[in-house]
Order: structure tokens, then C-alpha cells, then sequence
């Protein structure tokens, strides 16, 4: 009986230390996983703070000394500083998250952008254009953890602190501190590409129905999303048909049923312009008022390439679309070095370089509508913001900065272009 007693103890020692180390191993578990989101946090929030101060200071500065005359001793209130953030298509989301869409004209504005800003002032009781830059500037926060994170996992942490900057400091980055769009659609992209390269089929097509939701582009991630799906899943449906695994093969085809969100979340939008106007294209049929109809998308380029050659050099036109050419042709470049070049991606990542060369093309279908002369002044509207969304453009950019001349020519280039297109933003002038 003793012995029996004895030989009991020592089981129940023998256990507690085990008992001991699953439970310090449960409690582990959950910061390991995440470890690596806190070091992108970690790494992005310097970023993120000393770009929101540069803002700042600009604002401060460049509102009062180009508004006041000299040595004037009037004051500037508050809020005459931020309304000056207050331009072109940010009153347009002002007015539908305060008024909704009144007009057919509203219906190119995508509504997820102003449906938050509505609900967020309506909680917090502020002004919509506050809302809307706090908005704007906590999903450009989320996208620069994103970014590192995705940028981190194919590649490297070098390359991925380089691509967060190199986005954070791009002249047109101006748009991820005002009331724009451009942070929500780029942080569900960036979502929906992290999720799906995991294969997490359902939160990748989730993330992609508020991306269209977010802006119509955002329909373009229905390519990725089938490419990844038969990257990943295909062979494991081979390798269960030959096992015979049959019940494992549905069971793995069922994701793709949430490639079908995609394309929800923008035919959720047209069943309400249907509702509102009806006009389920009403979307499309909007843009009329800023860009032409379908056209080949070589078009628009070679128009402001002409313009460029034709009209005399010093001359806004002139100015306008060098800036337009450029940027389209060094996305353009950076995205096709992404496939052939010294720095290109593994086969397996061509997904990525495909949606950035699809991002980049689809605006060149709808070129800039004629002035009451017939001439398209502006060819490639918003081309120098539209790129801000081609991810893996920056991605290639930070690959081939890791020689320090191109490093530092990047930033002593991108700083100063982004001070003065903040500053012709701030002054009303229409250069982007």
C-alpha cells in the first residue's frame, strides 16, 4: 500500500513539470505570432510620424506666408490651415458623406471612402474633412504595416524598410495625408494580396469586395486572387485526385468560391445606383464629365507626348503632362525590371507585377476630355496619384536600392518634389 502511495507521488511530480511547460507554451504561442507584426509596427511608425510632421510643418508654413502679406500681423485660425487640405476631390467626399449622392455625377466617387467618413463624424461628432484626413492618414498607417509585412515575407527586412519609405516619400504622396481614397483602397489591397499569397482565400476576397468598393481598380485583384488560387491549390487537387481523395479535393475547391466577393462588392455598388438613380453604370457613365470614352491604351501617352513636342516648353500644358509622362514611363520601366531585370521576381510572384502592370494600364483606356478648343490638356489625369497604388513598382525600386547612390539620389529627389507638390496643393494650384 505504501509502495502504491509512493509510486503515485512521483507520477503526479513527474506530470506537474510537463503540466507546467505546455501551459508556458500556450502562453507563448499568441506573442510569436505577433512578434513580426510588432517589429513592422515597430519599423513603419518612424516613417509614418516623421512623413506626418514634414504635413505639418508644410502646412503651417506654407499656408501663412503664401496667404498673408509680408510682415503681416494678422492671424490664421486652425482651421483656415487645414481647410486648405480642402481641394478638388476631397469636397467631393465631403459633400457625399454629408449630403449622400445627389447627382448622377457623385456616382464616380466610390462610396466606401465617404460612408466611413459619415460614420465616424456622426460618432465623434467632428467635421467631415477632420474625419476624413484621420481616416485617410490611420489606413496609410495599416498599409505601411502591411507592406513591410508582405515585403518582409518574399523578400527581405531590408528591402521591405526601403519600400515602405520609398512609398511614404513619393512627391504624389501628399494623398495619403489628405482626405483621399488613395490610403483605404492601397491598405485592402495590400490586404488582400498578403491573405491570399497565405492562402487565406475568404479574408482575400473579403478584403478585395471593399477594395471595389474602395475604388473601381479594385476589381483587378479577381486576377491575382485566380492566378494564386491555381499556383497553390492545384497541385494538392491533383495530388488528392490521384489518392483519390475526392471529399479532400471539393473541400479544397471551395475557396474559390470567394473569388466571387471581388466582384460582390462592386455590384453591391451598382444595385444601389440602381436604387438611387437608376442606373446601375452610372458609375462608368459619370466619368463622362472628366474623361473620354474606351480607347486604345496607347493613346492618351502618345497625346501628351505630342502636346509636349508641339506646344512651346514653357507653358502649364507643357509642364502638366512632363510630369505625367514621367511617371507613367518610370512605373512603367520599374514594373517590366520586375520581370526581366537584375533585381526580378521569382516566377511564383508574377502575380504581383501583373496587377501593378494592369493598375498602371487601366486609366490609359479613359483619357482626359477635350477643352472647349478640342485639345486634351490633360491626356493622363491623376497618373502622378494613380501610381501611389502600383505596390510592386516600389517593391522593384527598394530591391535595386540596396546600392546606396540610387538609395540616397531616391530620397534626395523624392523630398523636395514632395515639399513643393504639397505646397502647389496647399495654394489651390492644379498641377496633380
Amino acid at each position: 500500500m505504501q509502495e502504491e502511495k509512493t509510486l503515485s507521488m512521483l507520477k503526479i511530480k513527474a506530470q506537474a513539470p510537463k503540466a507546467g511547460k505546455v501551459s508556458i507554451q500556450g502562453q507563448l504561442k499568441k506573442p510569436a505570432a505577433i512578434e513580426p507584426w510588432y517589429k513592422a509596427f515597430l519599423v513603419t511608425i518612424p516613417i509614418f510620424l516623421i512623413t506626418r510632421a514634414i504635413f505639418l510643418v508644410l502646412t503651417y508654413f506654407g499656408v501663412i506666408l503664401f496667404t498673408l502679406p509680408n510682415y503681416s500681423r494678422q492671424p490664421l485660425s486652425f482651421t483656415v490651415l487645414v481647410n486648405r487640405w480642402s481641394h478638388w476631390d476631397v469636397n467631393w467626399y465631403n459633400n457625399i458623406a454629408i449630403n449622400g449622392y445627389v447627382n448622377p455625377e457623385s456616382a464616380a466617387f466610390f462610396p466606401l471612402f465617404p460612408l466611413l467618413e459619415r460614420l465616424v463624424s456622426l460618432t465623434l461628432h467632428r467635421n467631415v474633412l477632420y474625419v476624413g484626413m484621420l481616416i485617410s492618414n490611420l489606413a496609410f498607417l495599416g498599409t505601411l504595416i502591411l507592406l513591410y509585412r508582405f515585403v518582409e515575407t518574399e523578400f527581405d527586412s531590408d528591402t521591405a524598410r526601403r519600400t515602405a519609405l520609398y512609398l511614404a516619400v513619393f512627391p504624389t504622396a501628399l494623398f495619403f495625408f489628405a482626405a483621399y481614397n488613395e490610403s483605404l483602397f492601397l491598405f485592402f489591397v495590400m490586404l488582400s494580396f498578403y491573405t491570399m499569397r497565405h492562402g487565406h482565400w475568404w479574408l482575400a476576397g473579403l478584403s478585395g469586395a471593399l477594395a471595389a468598393l474602395t475604388r473601381s481598380i479594385g476589381l483587378l485583384l479577381l486576377f491575382p486572387f485566380l492566378y494564386e488560387f491555381v499556383r497553390q491549390v492545384w497541385p494538392r487537387i491533383q495530388s488528392a485526385w490521384g489518392e483519390q481523395q475526392r471529399w479532400q479535393m471539393f473541400k479544397m475547391l471551395s475557396g474559390l468560391s470567394a473569388a466571387l466577393l471581388i466582384p460582390f462588392g462592386l455590384g453591391l455598388y451598382a444595385y444601389y445606383l440602381n436604387l438611387r438613380f437608376h442606373d446601375p453604370l452610372a458609375l462608368l457613365h459619370a466619368q463622362a464629365h472628366w474623361r473620354v470614352g474606351l480607347t486604345v491604351p496607347w493613346y492618351a501617352p502618345f497625346t501628351a507626348i505630342r502636346s509636349i513636342l508641339t506646344l512651346p516648353p514653357f507653358t502649364f500644358i507643357t509642364a502638366h503632362n512632363i510630369i505625367d509622362v514621367t511617371a507613367l514611363l518610370l512605373f512603367f520601366a520599374l514594373l517590366l525590371l520586375g520581370f526581366v531585370g537584375p533585381e526580378r521576381f521569382a516566377k511564383s510572384q508574377w502575380g504581383i507585377l501583373v496587377f501593378g502592370l494592369l493598375a498602371l494600364l487601366y486609366p490609359l483606356f479613359f483619357p482626359g476630355t477635350p477643352d472647349a478648343t478640342g485639345l486634351i490638356f490633360d491626356p493622363l489625369p491623376s497618373v502622378q496619384r494613380f501610381v501611389l497604388e502600383i505596390f510592386p513598382a516600389f517593391i522593384v525600386l527598394a530591391r535595386f536600392g540596396r546600392h546606396l547612390w540610387l538609395h540616397e539620389g531616391y530620397l534626395l529627389l523624392a523630398l523636395p518634389l514632395l515639399a513643393f507638390f504639397v505646397l502647389q496643393f496647399l495654394t489651390g494650384h492644379w498641377t496633380i
